[in-house]
């Protein structure tokens, strides 16, 4: 069984360490809500907003990687795994949770985007996602302050992608979103460029890593005029989303100062989720996808390049044994 509760731990989870939700529901689970409570809430908080809110979220940032739920052939989530659901015990009958998964580690690129060479350097090394959504028996959303909608997507980097002027290695955010919604009716959303490398340093100086390798720095920027416009720390009384309080510091080193974390809760929250909320996450993906095509045309151009993991193996062992035999070199004058 799981109740809110459950879930809002998940989401906990979700917010520090990514997890996935491939075990969230077994097939004898169900969510459970007293019933005269869901049909009072329900008929009284039905909302008016489109039935694909939710939905739309999820599809944004696919439709831009050019996924086909039905015709593609890169999905790494065997079939049987893609989708599953449980029923809401105690609602309307048919009504029920869908969960569906999405993850493929290689995007859909035509033989005009990339020349031959290139084309399986890709900037992108892996995109995931998990979807919750309570719908009805005739498989519409239904989103009322009683119901649960979860998505969770993630979008990962190439790693070993090196500059091959400076032969130094590149590090590129993490994208992650979150936008949760809970029954009684509770919002948390967490949008993000997730850091690679920890931004402060653990002797407590000011000096922090770079967010953003320096070619791509312009992009913090614009990151930080988007944060700005949408949580504004240094003025909270004009920040559009409210801060959603503080971040425990075991978690914080996954943050940037970009992260747009915010809890709604009052009458207006739906609302507030398809206007402010939406208008926020696609500025966020599209921001990331504009970083992601920079990054690919350099690797399409040859002014970056991707190092296979074996290779990259092989030099982190010759370094280390250079190393050690200056080490050992200076140990014996």
């Amino acid at each position: 069984m799981m109740d809110a509760s459950a879930v809002f731990s998940f989401i906990l989870l979700l917010l520090t360490a990514r997890c996935s939700f491939a075990l969230l529901f077994s097939p004898s689970g169900g969510c459970w809500c007293h019933p005269k409570t869901f049909r009072q809430q329900l008929k009284r908080g039905r909302s008016k907003y489109t039935s694909n809110l939710y939905n739309n979220f999820h599809n944004y940032a696919w439709e831009k990687m050019h996924y086909d739920d039905d015709k593609s052939l890169l999905s790494t989530v065997p079939d049987r795994l893609k989708t599953n659901s449980s029923p809401v015990k105690g609602s309307p009958d048919g009504t029920s949770v869908v969960a569906s998964i999405r993850s493929i580690s290689e995007l859909q690129r035509s033989s005009e985007d990339a020349p031959a060479a290139q084309a399986q350097a890709q900037a992108i090394r892996l995109a995931r996602s998990a979807f919750l959504e309570t719908q009805t028996s005739s498989s519409e959303a239904l989103i009322s302050p009683m119901t649960i909608h979860v998505l969770n997507l993630v979008l990962f980097p190439a790693t070993h992608i090196r500059d091959p002027s400076t032969n130094a290695y590149i590090g590129l955010p993490i994208f992650g979103a979150d936008i949760v919604t809970l029954p009684g009716n509770k919002h948390l959303v967490a949008l993000d460029f997730q850091p690679v490398l920890p931004l402060n340093e653990k002797d407590g100086s000011t000096s922090r890593n770079s967010l953003f390798p320096e070619r791509y720095s312009h992009f913090e920027t614009k990151l930080k005029l988007i944060h700005t416009r949408y949580q504004n720390n240094d003025t909270p009384s004009e920040a559009l989303l409210p801060w959603g309080g503080d971040i425990p510091p075991q978690a914080i080193r996954w943050f940037s100062p970009y992260a747009l974390w915010t809890r709604l809760g009052d009458e207006k929250a739906i609302e507030i989720v398809s206007t402010t909320v939406w208008d926020a996450y696609r500025e966020y993906v599209d921001l990331y996808f504009e970083l992601i095509d920079a990054v690919q045309s350099d690797l399409d151009n040859g002014n970056l390049n991707i190092i296979i993991q074996k290779e990259a193996e092989e030099e982190d062992v010759v370094g280390r044994e250079e190393e050690g035999h200056k080490k050992l070199a200076s140990s014996n004058p």
